[in-house]
């Protein structure tokens, strides 16, 4: 259950996309701590300080991330003539994660000026995230994300639907409730 709450990284994944100016990500995160705060982790709940500034420091990461990048092999080359062990996968994370999606639409439709829905086919929310079909155990993580953020899905015209039926390209809108 944890690993759906908010952490600093999740935050500023979603901030970062929105490609928000300064003050516009100062008072995104200010209302996240506001409004948010029960899906923050325990530890973000009572420190607000402590929330800010994990977030900025993950952000101020993705803004300087094409520097790293760059950076990327040199690190490889001097750490392979060492003994020492480099692990890769702790320096490079993809963050496609189902739970990412879930929180990003959330925060987006309460946050964000743009619009109060997410829509999009249930087959490109599949793909997108390296499912080629729906397992029992994948709509049941879907199902959970949707009720733990508050999430309903709907097809055109608002008739609420239920993902284990509904057909793979038919258009899903997504709205907090």
């Amino acid at each position: 259950m944890r690993e759906l709450f908010y952490n600093a990284l999740d935050v500023a994944v979603i901030i970062s996309a929105m490609e928000l100016n300064c003050r516009d990500e100062s008072h995104l995160i200010d209302s996240i701590w506001d409004g948010e705060k029960v899906f923050l982790y325990p530890e973000y709940r009572r420190n607000q300080k402590k929330f800010i500034l994990d977030v900025r420091y993950w952000l101020n990461y993705f803004y300087e991330k094409p520097i790293l990048d760059k950076e990327f092999p040199a690190i490889q080359k001097d750490t392979a003539d060492t003994k020492s062990s480099f692990d890769e996968e702790s320096y490079v994370s993809d963050f496609s994660n189902l739970d990412l999606f879930f929180k990003n639409i959330r925060l987006r439709i309460l946050y964000s000026t743009e619009k109060d829905y997410v829509r999009l086919k249930l087959r490109t929310l599949l793909k997108e995230y390296g499912y080629k079909r729906r397992s029992k155990l994948l709509l049941e993580h879907i199902n959970r994300c949707m009720l733990f953020y508050h999430l309903e899905a709907t097809l055109r015209g608002g008739v609420p639907c239920c993902i284990e039926e509904v057909g793979l390209d038919k258009m899903l809108t997504f709205r907090v409730l």
